[in-house]
């Protein structure tokens, strides 16, 4: 990725505009609910909740999942080995569409990070949806060989 335009980010990390999410045709090989909630896909990419974000089923139910809230967790468990079809961002709002019709929103969060992507080796740029809204987008230091 070009940083030409970007500019310094945390630790000395390249932030930049570019907000690809490389989702499409990824499995959810796993799963992690600690304080935050992590889903890990197939092509080696993540992301982590840590603000509530929405579930909708193929019953077209919409239930809000607070990665805090052992109780509202359920919804996430349906989505191990789904598919990502589609991934989409609108400026800091997320959508997953999944090949069983489930449909994965996030949002940003006044107070928080509330959700953020990490990329699949090599490149591992992480976007990170800030708080009060926008998005940081933060590609890892140059390599020297």
């Amino acid at each position: 990725m070009s940083a030409a335009a970007g500019h310094d980010g945390p630790g000395g990390d390249t932030v930049n505009d570019d907000h690809r999410l490389d989702l499409t045709d990824a499995r959810v090989d796993f799963l992690t609910i600690t304080f935050q909630t992590t889903i890990g896909f197939s092509n080696g990419t993540t992301m982590q909740f840590e603000a509530e974000f929405a579930i909708t089923g193929r019953d077209g139910e919409r239930r809000i999942v607070d990665p805090g809230q052992k109780a509202t967790l359920a919804p996430v468990l349906a989505l191990l080995g789904d598919t990502v079809t589609n991934a989409t961002l609108d400026g800091a709002d997320l959508r997953l569409d999944f090949a069983s019709g489930t449909v994965l929103q996030a949002w940003p969060d006044d107070s928080y990070e509330s959700w953020n992507h990490h990329g699949a080796e090599p490149e591992r740029r992480m976007i990170i949806a800030m708080p009060g809204g926008g998005l940081a987008v933060v590609d890892p230091p140059a390599t020297t060989d």
